[in-house]
């Protein structure tokens, strides 16, 4: 018994080591960075799929990426107010060595090169505000990347240069700058539109926003943009946004839970469930499952939505409590709050019912009124002190409740008129329907004490 007990322990480990690195690799987070901290420690903890949200404001860092698959995207998704300087004006703000990187939605600006692409493969550069640099954007020996939707202008030395690079889309991208274009290869420089160009000469007679002739990048190397932009309208990329649910996310194990995808703009997903204990943890391309989670714990379910423009990442974390034991009765735990305890006839007050484990409840509000509803909402009418007690019941018994409320009696005091001096008012007479009476008089002819109440007002002049 004991060695078939140790070789199950044996196999549950050989499963979980299985299981691990499988985990890992398909889980994508996003990893936040706000003012004060660093980007470049958010590249250097980030893993393949993740994505890096930098929160607005202003950064002065040189940023270096050497890890594959990552996206790096303002949180606003605003280019103005998330900004990034180079720590000086011979460094670049971003040197990208890899492929499948994103850069998305920052002012890049004031160093020798705002994106530099070394030897980067697949890339997208979009909606970003380039400017204030000795070059704008460099691609050094880099193929098949996308820049797009960028505002390169006044960058002094140049707005793009392509160094032993091909194969690049470039388009809807524009271009205010000393000298504006340099490539001694053949990219692509136009997809539905071109460029604008602020060096372009040419005409739109036709009135299609597109000039009539071409713009010529580099003849020698057939670099043209054949159909340049006569007027710019930047245009925000359609970004994922990861979005899901689930039917429940606490409960007993096992636990069964019901997931559903409503991302939007997303052309795919990948879904980590977190439960190392299953082959399925991660899926991909799915907008609905259903997951058993048979081992208590928290689970943290992670979906990355994707599309060409970038991704989002969402989580939920399901808790799976412990199964009760079956021979141990659980018992209901009486809880409520109330939004008063103390104030003046007639009080209403409204108990609110967090009881757990409970089957039934009976609310005695002391002054010989009950309720079984939740939440009820219950009216003292006289003055005095009254114990209200909730009494939560199941199969297995009961639990009680309770809070004193204090109802006082109503302030009926008052006085109203000018504000005068008591010692000067006793003389003087106030004058009503063609009578007069001294408040001193009228003072003497009313027993203070028979009354609860008494009300003085008066009229009149000094």
């Amino acid at each position: 018994m004991v060695n078939i007990q140790i070789l199950r322990w044996v196999c549950f480990l050989v499963i979980f080591l299985i299981l691990l690195p499988i985990s890992e690799t398909g889980a994508a987070e996003n990893i936040y960075v706000f003012p004060g901290e660093s980007i470049q420690d958010a590249i250097d903890k980030a893993l393949p799929g993740d994505t890096i949200l930098v929160k607005p404001g202003k950064y002065n860092e040189s940023l270096q990426i050497n890890q594959d698959n990552l996206t790096l995207t303002s949180d606003s998704k605003n280019p103005y107010d998330t900004i990034i300087t180079g720590e000086d004006t011979e460094s670049n703000v971003f040197k990208v060595a890899a492929s499948n990187i994103t850069i998305s939605g920052f002012s890049v600006a004031d160093s020798k090169c705002g994106i530099y692409l070394n030897g980067a493969k697949n890339c997208v550069i979009n909606n970003n505000n380039i400017s204030g640099n000795n070059i704008g954007i460099c691609l050094f020996k880099s193929n098949n990347n996308t820049l797009s939707n960028n505002l390169v202008r006044s960058n002094v030395g140049c707005g793009i240069k392509a160094f032993t690079s091909s194969g690049n889309a470039i388009y809807s991208n524009y271009f205010n700058n000393t000298n504006n274009g340099r490539d001694d290869k053949s990219n692509i420089w136009n997809h539905t539109s071109g460029n604008f160009w602020s060096d372009y000469t040419g005409k739109d007679e036709d009135g299609d926003g597109i000039g009539d002739t071409v713009h010529i990048i580099n003849s020698q190397t057939e670099s043209i943009d054949y159909r340049p932009l006569m007027n710019f309208v930047s245009e925000l990329p359609v970004m994922p946004e990861a979005i899901f649910t689930s039917n429940v996310t606490v409960g007993y194990a096992p636990l069964t839970v019901e997931f559903k995808d409503i991302s939007e703009n997303a052309s795919s997903r990948l879904w980590n469930l977190g439960d190392l204990m299953t082959s399925d943890s991660v899926i991909s391309d799915s907008s609905s499952l259903l997951h058993t989670f048979v081992i208590e714990g928290n689970y943290t379910i992670i979906l990355n939505a994707t599309n060409e423009n970038g991704s989002d990442s969402t989580y939920v974390t399901i808790t799976v409590l412990e199964a009760p034991d079956p021979s141990v009765p659980i018992l209901p735990e009486a809880k409520f709050s109330e939004n008063v305890t103390s104030g003046y006839v007639p009080l209403t007050i409204q108990f609110f019912d967090f009881s757990e484990n409970a089957a039934s409840l009976s609310w005695n509000f002391g002054d010989g009124k009950k309720s079984c509803c939740p939440n009820p909402k219950h009216t003292f009418c006289c003055p005095g002190n009254y114990t209200v007690s909730l009494t939560a019941k199941n199969e297995n018994g009961s639990s009680s409740a309770c809070i004193t409320i204090k109802v006082l009696e109503p302030i009926n005091q008052s006085f109203t008129g000018d504000a005068v001096d008591p010692e000067n008012t006793i003389g003087s007479s106030s004058s009503h329907g063609g009578e007069s009476t001294s408040i001193k008089e009228t003072l003497g002819r009313i027993k203070l004490g028979s009354v609860r109440s008494f009300v003085l007002s008066f009229t009149g002049t000094r």
